[in-house]
Formats: C-alpha cells, sequence, structure tokens
C-alpha cells in the first residue's frame, strides 16, 4: 500500500481519504489531489473559513455569529 500523512492506504484507487484527497496509489508512486474548492472572494473584514473535512469544503461564515453564512463568495 502507499502511505499519506501517517496513514497507510490500499494500493488502488482512493475516492476520499481522512484529509480529504482523492488518491491513486501504486507500487511506484501515490498521485493525490485535494478535494477542497479553494474561496477566492469573500468580505475579510465580516468573515472568516472554517475547515468542515466532514463535506470535505470550507464555511465562510460571519464572524460574531459561525451560525450565518456569508454572501457573496467565490470559489475554484
Amino acid at each position: 500500500g502507499c502511505m499519506l500523512n501517517g496513514k497507510q492506504y490500499p494500493f488502488g484507487f482512493i475516492e476520499r481519504t481522512e484529509d480529504c484527497y482523492r488518491c491513486s496509489c501504486s507500487q511506484s508512486e501515490m498521485k493525490c489531489c485535494s478535494l477542497f474548492s479553494t474561496t477566492v472572494s469573500y468580505d475579510k473584514e465580516k468573515c472568516k473559513i472554517i475547515v468542515n473535512k466532514k463535506h470535505c469544503d470550507y464555511d465562510v461564515v460571519e464572524k460574531n455569529d459561525p451560525s450565518k453564512e456569508c454572501f457573496p463568495q467565490a470559489r475554484v
């Protein structure tokens, strides 16, 4: 298998790791790409980014009330 961030994964395709990567593991190498989108535009004075590993995404929420999502925002 392959080792990623201290965890052993089997050979083959890994749909999702604990750290939100999609990987391909072979005897010669391990290739991975992140499942996170990148938030590039939001009100940085009013809002903050919180990592959501359950959904492999970022939540952009109000600093004063994290229960409220910030709009508008742009992601790539």
